[in-house]
């Protein structure tokens, strides 16, 4: 059984772990996995199946539980699956060596017999820990703001500070749950000798994920329009999307230091419940009809995840992010991702205007007899869409080098007087070494380009080279290896950064030329590499040395050979007649849509000011 085919959008969102880094991943392939928990464990287990189907991890996923009482929460197809198994916790003793533990226990789950769930957390830590101490595995725990007690309002708390448990509050035990499943893991390793790493998370959000929190009713509510109301809090809490959490234990897996306690909270997502009224406005208008009743206080409280930020490991959903999936998966249409509110209402516009660039290069590259391509994202769009992606904010061309020369030798001269054409030669504190379009008195700038103030950002248009390459895997490895050390040299100089990749000394090596290399030179050298092929004639690879495609390495070069027009937005644009082999190596399945919460918008835009363009039309506006 395929988890893909038994999963809807919002769960297959959530279960690709979009938010974590294919290098990351990487480090879990082939490992096996023990999973202690409820749905968040159930949701775990789910995603490594599917990251199994989808990258071939290879991971093998163990489930334990009292009883199999617990698979009747899962798909019974997935029984059926060489990569999973269930062994019920008094039977672990003879389980094998596994390389990691993940026990997600009572986070976010109310106990409703606080002394059964006592107990029966008490003993899955005895026979979980075991496996742990004989298999000397990295184990991480999960738990949740309620362990630190009776919080008090406005307080943000860390991983060391406490409050009191309030012995006359309804929800003590569960705090007082946590906090005895935390003692005892740590004793357990401590004892033992095995790594632990304690995760504790904000309120938990999860499209479809089965995960209950106190505002479900809202967001349903709020999905069909009904009226509806919420608590007036008297503190703030802290909410993190599910996927964020998949993040960070495998961050805690395989990456940051152990034997610690990490709290974890998504991007700017602690808020009192009228914050989450007002976003929820902000985005449905008049559909969120939300009323504040009286006030009342639930025992979650606000978590600083400052901590785990610091230790590589920083969230990539935002409270409104987190919000609108949850909502969407209540609505009955939802298979619309393109949000009119993206960009605070600007997408159609900066789509507009990019139209309108790619227009403008196609008249200068028909009038030099220069040949180009529609390239990344903007290829996929115009085979996959006849346009933009609906949520992409951007647009790429890719030219092979003799072309693309050329069009630099000449673009700036048929540039209308509203645009720039930008390179690190003209614009002196620019160091990209491929080129864009830049359109004046605008700002457009990625939380990158925003620290770069003097350099012209205006809102962009790429344009890339594709360069020859050797033709002999050695060679080409070799080429690729030179082009990542010269891109270092000029980034991390730019950008004033050290250069950490893993190995000490080429890390060294690498620091060293950046601080004696002047960045003009290093700039320099990065161009002599990426040309380096320029002449060879027979040349039967490419790569794209200037973009993020770098990493996929070489690709035939016949695959640029020639050019047929395909639809784009209602114009005739130039793809390559081999688009479906070029997109296959970049993308693989390039038909499949990207993970949902990837969709609203490419780029962090951290400034954003079109001015004069707002509610640009292309049929009724020029640049000129």
């Amino acid at each position: 059984m395929s988890i893909k085919d038994k999963l809807n959008e919002f769960q297959a969102d959530w279960a690709a772990m979009p938010t974590v880094e294919k290098e990351i991943l990487s480090k879990i392939k082939g490992k096996t996995f023990l999973i202690y928990g409820h749905e968040l464990a159930r949701c775990f287990c789910y995603a490594l199946l599917y990251l199994n189907d989808t990258k071939n991890l290879n991971t093998r996923v163990i489930y334990t539980a009292k009883s199999k009482d617990e698979l009747l929460k899962f798909f019974p197809e997935i029984l059926l699956r060489d990569d999973f198994e269930f062994i019920e916790l008094n039977s672990l003793a003879e389980l094998s060596a596994v390389n990691y533990v993940v026990s997600t226990g009572y986070c976010n789950v109310k106990a409703n017999t606080p002394s059964t769930a006592f107990i029966d957390e008490i003993n899955a830590v005895k026979f979980v820990s075991q496996v742990a101490e004989k298999s000397c595995a990295k184990t991480v725990i999960i738990s949740d703001s309620r362990v630190y007690g009776n919080s008090i309002p406005h307080r943000v708390y860390s991983e060391n500070e406490y409050a009191e448990i309030n012995l006359d509050s309804s929800c003590s035990s569960d705090s007082q749950l946590l906090r005895s499943i935390e003692n005892f893991w740590c004793c357990s390793s401590k004892s033992a000798g095995f790594d632990l790493t304690i995760l504790r998370t904000g309120i938990i959000l999860g499209a479809c994920s089965g995960i209950n929190t106190f505002i479900d009713k809202l967001l349903s509510d709020v999905a069909a329009g009904r009226e509806t109301q919420i608590f007036n809090s008297f503190k703030k809490y802290s909410f993190v999307y599910i996927s964020d959490v998949f993040r960070a234990i495998i961050y805690a897996l395989t990456t940051i230091e152990p034997n610690q306690t990490y709290n974890v909270g998504g991007i700017n997502s602690t808020a009192s419940t009228g914050m989450l009224a007002a976003v929820l406005h902000d985005v449905y208008g008049e559909q969120a009809k939300i009323n504040i009743s009286d006030n009342k206080d639930i025992d979650y409280c606000a978590i600083n995840s400052n901590k785990i930020d610091e230790h590589g490991c920083k969230p990539m959903i935002n409270l409104e992010t987190a919000l609108e999936l949850c909502v969407m998966s209540n609505m009955s249409d939802n298979k619309a991702m393109s949000l009119p509110h993206n960009h605070d209402g600007r997408l159609t516009s900066i789509q507009n205007i990019l139209l309108a660039y790619l227009l403008e290069v196609d008249r200068i590259c028909k009038k030099h007899n220069i040949k180009y391509f529609l390239g990344g994202g903007t290829l996929l769009g115009a085979i996959r869409h006849h346009g933009f992606i609906p949520w992409d904010d951007d647009a790429d061309i890719m030219m092979l080098r003799e072309d693309y020369d050329k069009f630099c030798e000449i673009a700036e001269s048929e540039m209308p007087p509203s645009m720039s054409f930008q390179t690190n030669e003209n614009d002196k504190n620019c160091y990209y070494e491929f080129a864009k379009f830049r359109l004046n008195n605008t700002v457009f700038a990625t939380g990158f380009a925003k620290n770069h103030k003097k350099m012209n950002n205006g809102l962009a248009f790429d344009i890339f080279c594709h360069d020859k390459t050797a033709n002999s895997k050695l060679g080409q490895k070799l080429h690729l290896a030179m082009t990542l050390f010269t891109r270092a040299l000029v980034f991390n100089k730019w950008n004033n950064r050290k250069v950490e990749n893993g190995n000490k000394i080429q890390s060294a090596f690498t620091n060293f030329c950046i601080k004696v290399f002047p960045i003009r030179f290093s700039l320099w050298l990065e161009r002599k590499t990426l040309s380096f092929f320029k002449r060879k004639k027979n040349a039967k690879y490419l790569y794209d040395g200037m973009g993020r495609n770098v990493y996929n390495g070489s690709f035939p070069a016949e695959c640029l050979d020639e050019v047929i027009y395909v639809d784009f937005e209602g114009h005739k644009l130039p793809v390559p007649k081999e688009y479906d082999k070029y997109l296959t190596f970049l993308y693989g399945d390039y038909m499949e849509l990207a993970p949902l919460s990837t969709r609203l918008g490419c780029h962090d835009i951290k400034l954003c000011d079109i001015g004069q363009y707002d509610g640009f039309e292309i049929n009724k506006n020029n640049f000129q």
